[in-house]
């Protein structure tokens, strides 16, 4: 597992951390009761604190893609893929109509906010090749 963590980021470091282990499992980097890193070996190897790697453990227990045995460690749960997909899908669809609203506020159309996404996606799209 491999956890990346920036403080120049806007997501403070427990949120960076549940993300990118949220990935991992859904892109099948992290595989089915793969044991995670124990708290206190994240909390060392990413530089951060063992209360911000036990409160990103915990969220991700709470959200099902952990599991917690008692005295083995933390493991991805067996969930399947698509499930854990279709969560990330809903979160994401939330953040987009908050972003939405949040550009309605501000006094953009829904065509105007349209074609600044598009161009954003082309402009990060250019960036990957």
């Amino acid at each position: 597992m491999w956890i990346n963590l920036s403080n120049q980021r806007k997501e403070p470091l427990y949120e960076q951390i549940i993300q990118q282990v949220k990935q991992q499992i859904i892109q099948g980097e992290l595989v089915e009761e793969q044991e995670l890193p124990s708290i206190r070996m994240l909390a060392k190897e990413s530089n951060t604190s063992v209360i911000t790697v036990r409160r990103a453990y915990a969220e991700l227990e709470r959200e099902g893609y952990i599991c917690t045995k008692q005295g083995k460690g933390c493991f991805v749960t067996s969930r399947p893929k698509e499930e854990l997909r279709h969560n990330s899908e809903e979160e994401f669809l939330k953040e987009v109509d908050e972003l939405l609203l949040k550009g309605q506020r501000l006094g953009f159309t829904m065509c105007e906010m349209s074609t600044m996404i598009d161009a954003t996606i082309k402009t990060k799209g250019e960036d990957k090749q």
